[in-house]
């Protein structure tokens, strides 16, 4: 982006987090059991933060906060309505970060695994349910950048190898929210059958809640790391001969 100065204001980060539900037959899977293409499990929906860089990164959220969107199954007709609203929400924040920087910095979506997870689920769902084309899912997912926590984490801890691995929710909210605690994701397969849907929206509210405050104390990590760097340089050059 040679002579191009991005307008930060005009910028947008969109916090996630998904759920789902699996049937009983379906949970002795490794991994993530849910499937987008199987049709006895359930997309049950999620929340959403769009973040501004210069108006909402100085302060924590509320798990009450108006600006976090709830779409949920439950109020919707049918799996196909409530993601046609989703993508309406993904497309409305795409045209606007698009065109705030003359279509050069592509909005971001930011979660905790949501590479291997939630963004791969969703763009698969638009296409079982041809709410879009392959060919256009396609360009439409490519036109996001992603920003995964657990990967962003990784050079804020020790790490004994040159392995390096995503961290996982565990990790991070001990480090940056400790004692704070989720249970299992499998978790809401029980609320879900029990129908404590409001158990499940504040749940999924409380993490966007963390995954916004783990964004910020991550890269003000990153301030202190780039300031440590920048004295150490300072004083070496004021004690060489």
């Amino acid at each position: 982006m040679k002579n191009f100065k991005i307008s930060i204001d005009k910028c947008r980060v969109i916090f996630l987090d998904l759920e789902f539900y699996v049937p009983e037959s379906g949970r002795d899977k490794e991994g993530l059991c849910y499937n987008p293409w199987d049709k006895k499990c359930k997309f049950l929906g999620g929340s959403f933060f769009v973040a501004n860089p210069t108006k909402d990164f100085s302060a924590e959220i509320s798990v009450g906060s108006k600006a976090i969107q709830c779409l949920w199954l439950w109020d919707y007709n049918s799996e196909k309505e409530l993601l046609t609203v989703i993508y309406e929400l993904l497309k409305e924040v795409y045209g606007l970060a698009k065109k705030g920087n003359n279509g050069r910095v592509s909005p971001i979506l930011c979660g905790i695994g949501i590479t291997s997870s939630d963004v791969p689920v969703l763009f698969d769902l638009f296409k079982r349910y041809k709410i879009m084309s392959n060919y256009d899912a396609f360009q439409f997912q490519s036109s996001f950048r992603i920003i995964d926590i657990s990967q962003l984490a990784i050079a804020t801890f020790n790490n004994s190898s040159s392995f390096a691995y995503p961290k996982t929710k565990r990790h991070i909210l001990n480090k940056y929210l400790p004692g704070k605690k989720f249970e299992s994701g499998k978790a809401v397969w029980d609320l879900y059958e029990s129908k404590k849907f409001d158990e499940i929206e504040f749940r999924v509210r409380d993490e966007i809640v963390c995954t916004h405050l783990s964004y910020i104390s991550i890269l003000n990590d990153y301030k202190k790391f780039k300031n440590l760097e920048k004295n150490a340089k300072k004083n070496s050059k004021e004690i060489t001969p």
